[in-house]
C-alpha cells in the first residue's frame, strides 16, 4: 500500500535513499489508514521523539502529541488517498525536502474533495535503516474542504 503513495513520484536529480522513499510512502499510508495505532505508528516508527508535525489544523510536538495526533483524524472523512507528485531536495544528502503531492478525501457525508499540497520534510540518520521525520509541515487549500462539510 504505501509503495502507491510514490508510484508515480518524480525524484530529484540528487540521489534520495530508498529508505528515505520507502519511509515518505509508509508516513503518507499511515495517515490515510483508519487504525487505532496508526498514532502509534507515526510515533515510534516515522518520527524522531522529539519531532515536530504540523498539519494544517493543528501542530503536534514530540512523541506523545503524536500519538494522539489521528484522534480526530477520522471524525468527518470516511477514506483518504495522499500521492506525492515531485520532490526537491535542498541538501545533497535528501535530508530536506519539498514535496508537491495530491489527495483524494471521501467525506462521511458522501462529498469528494481533492487537492494538492506542498510539505516540507526535514530527515534524520538519512543514510541509515533508522531515518526519521524530524519535522514536518503541509500546507494546503482547506477551503474546498470547508465548503464540502457544510454542504449539507
Amino acid at each position: 500500500m504505501a509503495e502507491k503513495r510514490i508510484a508515480r513520484t518524480s525524484w530529484p536529480e540528487t540521489p534520495v535513499p530508498k529508505g528515505v522513499k520507502e519511509l515518505a510512502g509508509y508516513f503518507l499510508s499511515l495517515l490515510d489508514t483508519n487504525t487505532d495505532d496508526a498514532g502509534v505508528q507515526l510515533a515510534s516508527r516515522v518520527f524522531t521523539p522529539d519531532a515536530v508535525f504540523m498539519t494544517s489544523s493543528a501542530t503536534f510536538k514530540g512523541a506523545e502529541e503524536i500519538k494522539e495526533s489521528r484522534t480526530e483524524a477520522w471524525r468527518v472523512v470516511e477514506r483518504r488517498f495522499h500521492e506525492i507528485i515531485k520532490v526537491f531536495s535542498a541538501k545533497d544528502d535528501a535530508s530536506d525536502l519539498l514535496m508537491i503531492g495530491n489527495a483524494v478525501l471521501n467525506l462521511k457525508n458522501g462529498k469528494e474533495v481533492k487537492g494538492d499540497f506542498i510539505a516540507h520534510m526535514v530527515l534524520d540518520k538519512v543514510a541509515t535503516p533508522d531515518v526519521r521525520i524530524s519535522y514536518f509541515q503541509v500546507w494546503g487549500d482547506t477551503g474546498p474542504m470547508i465548503r464540502a462539510m457544510q454542504d449539507n
